[in-house]
């Protein structure tokens, strides 16, 4: 009795053990992308979350099957991140189920893991296809749920513009077509989104708005009215899918004209000037265009044409008219006897040139290894001061060329020396051309090159850098004075 008491009672607390640990394990799976065309391969990125307090080790993705029991999405290859490998149920082509166990501890609480990844053929049928999943942690608990993915046509990839004109009259009516796309480059039946159309010319006239119908299945016609001339263009864009077309360039000519003048209106001259007049049309859109060549003159008595040109003859208030397709302009020109004053020409005064020149020798001789000293001198020989001058160094690495100071200013008809060192590295063997360039703060520059010559390297056991070897000669020099000071005025004689 005692013992089935206690049996009772340990398989009591197993049963709400394993529910306990059954309750606790929380996850999710997804997928992405979740949406794809028919008959299209994608590489599909599987997502695991840990919501629950234990290790998950293993993942199952089961695929969605027929009424045949036959995968509808035909699996291809799988990757695993690291510290995970993969099962899988099902033969190639044919695979229903793939498993993926952890090798290390798995994925942690709190933590998700989006490495794995599938490639996948798409079902020839649209629709939604539902695949099922199951977690299992570290102690054997699991989770199971199920992710959506849609089959249909591509998403909206691109749009095209047929039946654009090349030329067209302001004011007149042409249609055009815009055609949806998807990335599978086949016409997006499906298209459900919204345009809106803008254009370069800012009088056209064009539908605001567009949301495609499924009656349209991805192509409709659009009437499109240009009011501008000139070279015209106009956008269509989805801005929710952030795709948008423009359309090919529209050279709009003006419209049938509406008015004319002539220009200039109301002149006043001398005898004997000429003066060239326009005759320019308007459109009922705006638009002005230059009616000049084909507009006729009136004979005036004060005066002579040549074409478009009147030379004033004879003083007096005249009328100049123009006709053009029976619109007719008329302005007024006041002859005057006499000759037009003539307009006493301003003195210009000279600007402040600024003249820069640089001072450079043409060779310069180093030993690989060593360096070398140099002068360049900045000269202003123009009449405005120079601010900033500074010397950079072309055709060699920068840290090959040293300039001091960094920085002068240069006064108008004045020098300034800059010091350069020169160091040629020992592994150097090729010549170089030094590009000297100095520039102010006035944007004024100068350019003189150099030849950097390479001598012969010492090839005795050891070297010394000049200046190291000048240094050691004063250092003799002045234990020499030394010694003979020491024996001549310090160092007694020796006592017979």
């Amino acid at each position: 009795m005692k013992i089935a008491k206690i049996m009772t009672t340990a398989l009591l607390c197993i049963t709400i053990s394993a529910t306990l640990v059954l309750a606790t394990h929380a996850s999710s799976v997804t997928m992405s992308p979740d949406t794809w065309a028919k008959n299209t391969i994608k590489t599909v990125s599987v997502s695991a979350v840990n919501n629950g307090p234990d290790n998950i080790v293993k993942i199952e993705l089961s695929v969605p099957k027929d009424s045949n029991n036959v995968p509808l999405y035909a699996v291809g290859d799988i990757t695993t991140p690291q510290g995970w490998t993969y099962t899988t149920t099902g033969s190639p082509g044919y695979i229903s189920k793939v498993t993926w166990i952890a090798t290390d501890s798995g994925i942690e609480s709190g933590s998700s893991l989006n490495l794995f990844g599938i490639d996948v053929t798409s079902p020839s049928a649209s629709g939604n296809y539902q695949w099922k999943w199951t977690t299992t942690d570290s102690k054997e608990g699991t989770n199971s749920g199920t992710v959506i993915t849609t089959v249909g046509q591509a998403p909206l990839s691109y749009f095209t513009i047929s039946n654009v004109p090349s030329s067209s009259v302001a004011g007149n009516i042409f249609k055009i077509t815009v055609r949806a796309y998807g990335d599978d480059d086949l016409v997006k039946t499906d298209y459900a989104g919204t345009i809106s159309f803008s254009s370069t010319d800012t009088k056209a006239v064009l539908h605001v708005e567009y949301t495609f119908q499924p009656s349209d299945a991805g192509t409709k016609s659009f009437s499109i009215v240009y009011d501008s001339s000139g070279s015209q263009t106009f956008t269509v864009k989805d801005s929710a899918a952030g795709i948008s077309k423009t359309s090919a360039i529209t050279s709009v000519k003006p419209g049938s004209a509406i008015e004319i003048a002539i220009e200039p209106a109301d002149k006043a001259v001398y005898t004997g000037e000429k003066v060239e007049y326009k005759v320019l049309a308007k459109d009922s859109f705006g638009n002005s265009f230059d009616v000049t060549s084909k507009a006729t003159f009136a004979k005036v008595e004060g005066g002579s044409w040549n074409k478009s040109v009147f030379t004033a003859l004879k003083e007096g208030v005249w009328g100049i008219s123009a006709v053009y397709n029976n619109f007719i302009s008329v302005t007024t020109l006041a002859i005057s006897k006499g000759t037009a004053p003539t307009v006493p020409e301003i003195p210009t005064v000279p600007e402040e040139q600024a003249e820069l020149t640089l001072s450079v020798p043409e060779t310069l001789t180093i030993a690989p290894g060593s360096n070398d000293t140099m002068i360049i001198t900045v000269n202003n020989n123009g009449d405005k001061d120079l601010t900033g001058v500074v010397i950079k160094a072309e055709g060699v690495p920068s840290d090959w060329v040293n300039v001091y100071p960094i920085a002068n200013d240069v006064p108008a008809k004045s020098s300034k020396d800059y010091l350069v060192i020169v160091i040629v590295p020992a592994n150097e063997t090729e010549p170089k051309t030094i590009e000297f360039i100095a520039n102010s703060d006035q944007g004024v520059t100068a350019v003189k090159n150099t030849s950097l010559v390479l001598s012969t390297a010492p090839t005795t056991m050891f070297t010394f850098p000049k200046d190291v070897l000048q240094l050691g000669v004063v250092i003799i020099a002045v234990a020499a004075v030394v010694i003979i000071g020491w024996e001549l005025w310090f160092k007694k004689p020796k006592s017979k």
